[in-house]
């Protein structure tokens, strides 16, 4: 008979050793990254490129820099009437002056009429041009602090007041911003920079469109790119429980604080995503918060409410006022003693910019900036144009950055810790290489989840049981004499 050995009991899954909470996190870790993880890559590679803008343009672009003379730098109404000659028609929004080898910046703004607007002449629209109009003096500061700039600083100060005169569409500027480079003790022209949003074709305009709305509009981009920040951030906390050690010993240390260099492709990959993601945990964190202060207003009061213990965010959307009861043209030498008035006070100042009124209700505006390319302590004024009176207005981002308290110190350091500028140079280094891991964190990740899925792989024919078989006894043959006999 034949006999079949028994088939081998099915053995019980491990049971997993993690607890529900650590496999909760990995489930959100494993998915949250798979569908944020494309973007996490564009918005990292992006923002350490952005990071040294300041420090390759200052590079590359020799015109911005002058031989330094003796002399003292000419007044802005002498470099404002020199450039609205070069420029025709249009008007001057800023003047800026910058350490005495640097080139000063005279700034327009052409406005981006509205689609059907032109020609028509309706007093209601108009009315509406106007009243568009009188936002110009709204700095880039001012909006910063409502969550909603769009503008991040430039490499000079000048041009970060190359906003002023921008015209609102969806919540956003729109318009051409022109920047003339002089020299300012000649007012020598050295160069014309033109850009606007969308169609410039300066690269790191570019760059910051693809950093902030991954080259879509504005309205679609932004919050596309604002929930895939979100989803970060709840991935370098989950990232965190599943890197902590379950146990302090050494040989887990070593895996969880090393990589093995000279391990697998596959070992190397997993200590690349588990190590650097710890090291650069803690500075992402910080890139990441500060960043969705432009992405969601919702979390900029959020932010501002935490820092200063329960406090709410003051939004003053007005603008301060000059007094209109008796107007007088607008002299552009007043500019020029606002001017000598600061420098008095700032005499170390790395730079300043002066606004200039475009309405007669509009008033002077003035920043101080105390170091080159850094702008959290920035002293902001606002004069009436008439009296040179100081105007106060009640924003994180008025008065002298040294009597701010200390939730409006931290606001006004916002942007400079998205791009590590608050720690100079050092800072930018950390945040460029921040950066930079950041953007390898999908693609390792992806590589690990890849490396345990089982797709085309041809799986194993299932083995046939064995069949054992017995001996059958096999009848003797007689002789053929016996043979014989029985027949």
């Amino acid at each position: 008979m034949f006999s079949f050995s028994k088939p081998k009991p099915n053995t019980p899954k491990k049971k997993s050793k993690k607890s529900l909470f650590k496999r909760i996190m990995a489930w959100l870790h494993l998915w949250l990254g798979l569908a944020s993880g494309i973007i996490v890559v564009i918005v990292s590679l992006t923002g350490c490129i952005y990071v040294f803008e300041n420090e390759i343009k200052d590079f590359i672009e020799d015109w911005r820099f002058v031989k330094p003379q003796k002399e003292a730098f000419l007044l802005p109404s002498q470099l404002v009437s020199i450039a609205d000659k070069k420029m025709k028609d249009k008007k001057a929004t800023s003047v800026t002056f910058g350490a005495k080898d640097e080139a000063a910046i005279v700034g327009y703004f052409v406005e981006k009429k509205e689609e059907g607007e032109k020609g028509r002449g309706e007093k209601g629209r108009g009315e509406k041009r106007e009243n568009k109009r009188g936002e110009r003096k709204k700095d880039l500061a001012q909006n910063q602090e409502k969550g909603k700039s769009e503008l991040k600083p430039q490499g000079k100060p000048g041009e970060k007041g190359k906003g002023k005169g921008e015209k609102r569409k969806g919540g956003r500027r729109s318009g051409t911003f022109i920047s003339v480079y002089m020299n300012p003790y000649s007012g020598e022209i050295l160069n014309v920079k033109t850009f606007s949003r969308g169609e410039s074709p300066d690269f790191f305009r570019w760059i910051l469109n693809g950093h902030r709305a991954l080259w879509l509009p504005y309205d679609i981009g932004r919050p596309i790119v604002g929930v895939a920040v979100l989803i970060f951030v709840v991935l370098l906390i989950s990232g965190i429980v599943l890197w902590w050690p379950t146990k302090w010993i050494k040989s887990i240390i070593d895996k969880s604080f090393k990589i093995k260099w000279d391990a697998s492709f596959k070992r190397v990959n997993y200590d690349l995503h588990n190590v650097l993601g710890f090291y650069s945990c803690i500075f992402l964190f910080f890139i990441a918060v500060t960043g969705l202060v432009w992405s969601f207003g919702w979390w900029s009061k959020s932010l501002y409410w935490v820092t200063s213990g329960g406090k709410p965010l003051t939004e003053n959307r007005e603008s301060p006022k000059s007094d209109t009861t008796n107007v007088k043209a607008f002299n552009i030498t007043t500019a020029d003693k606002v001017l000598l008035n600061l420098r008095k006070e700032n005499p170390q100042a790395a730079g300043i910019l002066i606004s200039i009124p475009g309405k007669p209700a509009d008033p002077i505006g003035a920043f101080v900036y105390k170091q080159k390319h850094t702008f959290y302590n920035m002293d902001r004024y606002s004069f009436d144009q008439q009296t040179l009176k100081e105007i106060s207005i009640k924003t994180p981002f008025s008065g002298k950055y040294i009597e701010a308290n200390i939730p409006d110190k931290i606001r006004r350091m916002n942007y400079d810790i998205h791009v590590g500028s608050v720690l100079g140079l050092t800072g930018k280094i950390i945040a460029f290489l921040a950066s930079l891991i950041s953007a390898s964190l999908p693609i390792t990740g992806f590589i690990i989840w890849w490396g345990k899925q089982k797709f085309g792989k041809k799986k194993a024919p299932a083995a046939k049981p064995k069949v054992a078989s017995k001996a059958i006894p096999v009848p003797k043959l007689k002789n053929n004499a016996e043979q014989e006999v029985t027949a």
